[in-house]
């Protein structure tokens, strides 16, 4: 979904899940998949195609309505760049944080 390239470039730790999320574009609703996250934006699997500068908002389980931007079109979805204020973004990252280390208990539970 990125290149090395990009990789490099971002702000933010970017960690691949695989969580539902709602998608609403206008008086539109989609459903997709959050496939990465970090505490700037996310990519998501959707079967549409949103235009790059869309203005969205996500609703992603555990944590709410959140608004975004498209970024970047995807052959299955879209990159996208969280709009949240400065006093948001903090107790965004928490929730992140926490998206985070549920993954990595459930992949320690794996391996055990």
């Amino acid at each position: 979904m990125t290149n090395i390239g990009e990789d490099n470039r971002r702000e933010h730790k970017r960690v691949i899940i695989s969580k539902p999320a709602l998608v609403l574009s206008g008086d539109k609703e989609f459903s997709g998949r959050i496939l990465n996250i970090s505490a700037g934006g996310a990519g998501i699997s959707l079967d549409v195609q949103l235009m790059d500068s869309t203005h969205i908002t996500v609703n992603i389980e555990n944590v709410g309505m959140i608004p975004a931007k498209v970024v970047r079109s995807m052959k299955d979805g879209v990159g996208v760049k969280f709009e949240i204020s400065e006093e948001k973004e903090k107790r965004f990252i928490e929730q992140i944080t926490e998206i985070v280390e549920l993954k990595r208990k459930e992949e320690q539970a794996k391996s055990a």
